[in-house]
């Protein structure tokens, strides 16, 4: 079990200490991990008795310390999975997407709560931010949030139903969707209410303290006072103060990561099919470095009740060994269905011929889950593509061409799809490097330079040395090896194959002295400079810069994405969802998407 957690700064200074196990002296633990670490360290580490699991996220180090007397009652890596855990429940909770120093020292009381009701006495409780942000509800400390003043006023009914204030954007942000059941108590004016309204404005006034305790206090007052129950006069719609005493018994419950009495208007279910494509090639060489599809299934939940999910997905129809062994499932997914295919896969040979085993094995090939509310992922898998399959957007031409005769030199880029013609791209963008022609040539910024693409615009990065060749739409692609008069036709065709030529002067001694000669001879005045002075601006920012030339300076990167397409044909064949008690109508919604991943680029 853990002895203690911390958070440090990029520089390894503390920002947040849990001593859990009561250590006599923190500052020698963290002195001697100090020693022990440094920036291509492993995970995990061993220094004066102590183990050190660490995590590098954003700006920020999550360090668990165990002793060697320890070790043989847990195991590291539960502590690793927690710390990246909790990494993610941070950002779930403070709804950033990178974690920084001021951020953490902003609200040290709610982090330190975070860890008391994620470890108890160093062993891993509950990391799921479903649970954990309807247990703990406390206002997060932003700079972005700003208060407004009526929802302060003296008005208890506008206290009361205008307590959704800006600590709860989680919530806000789905609120297209979530239509909570709303009671009757938002209507009339209680005492209970007056009481909440002047914890609001105490919990306002005193920044970081906790309003839980003090809910938890005007609860039994009322009880013992003998009044009707504040959760009849409070509504359960989102109020960042309302208490929910099931939150406590969940945890503890098999389906741990979705509470009771959850309701909605509208019951939909959307699920989101994602996948990244990782590629690089030798463009020259013609040898492709990496080929790689990395999908995540992510869903969002707003149903009622305790609903009962069953998904088909064509890759589990057809036994695909690699995405079964290359896939993670979330905690909600039911293990016997998954075990239940393995052994139904073992017995399949031997009772191939019988009815009932067809009808097994058609049940067998479905997953079930409980799913959480709100948003999670299902699935997570990655798969190799072969070598021969072709990228989904190539890089068919790529030359640099100089005419030093006519001081000039072209660029010319040439690219084409390759996926299923009803489909095309939202969004295409091809960025080529520069910075190794400026360091070959001396280019004349002075003069204009000339773009010439039959589909997009293109646009010059001046101060990081590329171009930025942006196309957006473009449709889809297959070559038929068959029929050599439509791929010719298509080859041309700007719909299918993008082309783009970028003309550059290079610097001409020869024609500058005799341009200043004819100044100092010339009566007339110089031309007036209309535009920006390109030249000046680029030795402005280049100056300082370095002469060498780094490998993200010869590779073509290419950002793409394809709604409605999957790169590796993984298709959700059907989606059930189930409710016995409520028996409710539900609408269930499936999309795909196929996007770039940050290494996908021809090596040039």
């Amino acid at each position: 079990m853990s002895s203690s957690l911390f958070i440090l700064d990029e520089d390894l200074e503390p920002l947040v200490s849990k001593n859990i196990r009561a250590l006599p002296n923190l500052s020698s633990v963290l002195s001697s991990f100090k020693q022990c670490y440094h920036d291509s360290s492993p995970p995990i580490l061993f220094q004066n008795d102590w183990f050190f699991i660490h995590l590098k996220r954003d700006y920020l180090h999550f360090v668990s310390v165990i002793h060697t007397t320890d070790k043989p009652n847990i195991d590291l890596m539960t502590i690793l999975a927690f710390l990246e855990q909790f990494y993610h429940l941070l950002q779930k909770y403070f709804e950033i997407e990178v974690l920084t120093k001021n951020v953490i020292l902003d609200n040290v009381l709610l982090v330190l709560e975070l860890m008391d009701e994620c470890m108890d006495f160093g062993i891993v409780q509950v990391t799921d931010p479903s649970i954990i942000k309807d247990y703990i509800r406390v206002k997060v400390n932003l700079p972005e949030v700003v208060v407004d003043n009526h929802e302060w006023s003296s008005d208890g009914e506008s206290s009361s139903c205008n307590s959704r204030s800006s600590e709860n954007e989680y919530s806000r942000k789905s609120s297209k969707k979530k239509k909570k059941k709303k009671k009757k108590g938002c209507k009339g004016k209680g005492t209970g209410r007056s009481k909440i309204k002047s914890i609001m404005i105490n919990n306002k006034e005193n920044k970081g303290v906790n309003v839980m305790e003090t809910v938890k206090e005007t609860l039994r007052n009322k009880s013992d006072t003998g009044k009707e129950p504040l959760d009849e006069e409070l509504p359960n719609d989102g109020n960042d103060l309302y208490f929910n005493g099931d939150i406590a018994k969940t945890i503890i419950m098999p389906i741990s990561w979705r509470t009771k009495g959850i309701h909605y208007a509208k019951n939909e279910f959307f699920l989101d099919v994602i996948e990244r494509v990782q590629y690089l090639m030798d463009f020259e060489k013609g040898i492709i470095r990496k080929n790689l599809i990395h999908g995540e299934i992510f869903c969002r939940s707003y149903l009622s009740g305790m609903p009962k999910l069953k998904i088909s997905i064509n890759k589990i129809l057809n036994r695909d060994p690699q995405f079964m062994s290359n896939s993670n499932f979330h905690q909600c997914v039911s293990l016997d269905s998954i075990n239940t295919m393995e052994r139904e896969d073992e017995d399949e040979d031997e009772e191939a011929n019988s009815a009932d085993s067809q009808v097994a094995a058609t049940k067998a090939r479905e997953i079930e889950f409980v799913p959480p509310d709100g948003e999670f992922v299902l699935c997570q898998y990655e798969l190799k593509r072969h070598v021969k399959d072709a990228p989904m957007i190539k890089l068919k031409e790529f030359e640099i061409k100089p005419k030093l005769k006519k001081f000039k030199i072209q660029i010319i880029t040439k690219i084409q799809t390759n996926f299923k013609p009803t489909n095309s791209t939202s969004k295409l963008n091809v960025k080529i490097p520069l910075a190794k022609l400026f360091r070959d040539y001396k280019i004349d910024l002075s003069k204009q330079i000339r773009f010439k693409a039959n589909i997009g615009k293109v646009v010059f990065n001046l101060s990081d040395d590329f171009l930025l060749w942006e196309i957006q739409t473009m449709k889809g692609h297959r070559n038929n090896n068959n029929n050599n008069n439509n791929n010719s036709s298509q080859e041309d065709d700007p719909d299918t194959c993008a082309s783009m030529v970028a003309e550059f002067s290079i610097f001409n001694q020869e024609e500058y002295d005799r341009l200043q000669e004819e100044l100092k001879t010339s009566m007339n005045p110089p031309p007036l400079r209309t535009g920006p002075k390109l030249e000046e601006l680029y030795r402005q920012v280049h100056d300082k810069h370095a002469a060498h030339v780094t490998p993200q300076d010869k590779l073509v990167a290419i950002e793409f994405e394809i709604p409605y397409c999957t790169c590796s044909g993984l298709k959700v064949e059907y989606l059930k969802v189930e409710e016995p008690q409520l028996q409710y109508q539900s609408f269930p919604w499936v999309r795909y998407k196929t996007i770039s991943d940050e290494e996908y680029a021809y090596i040039v």
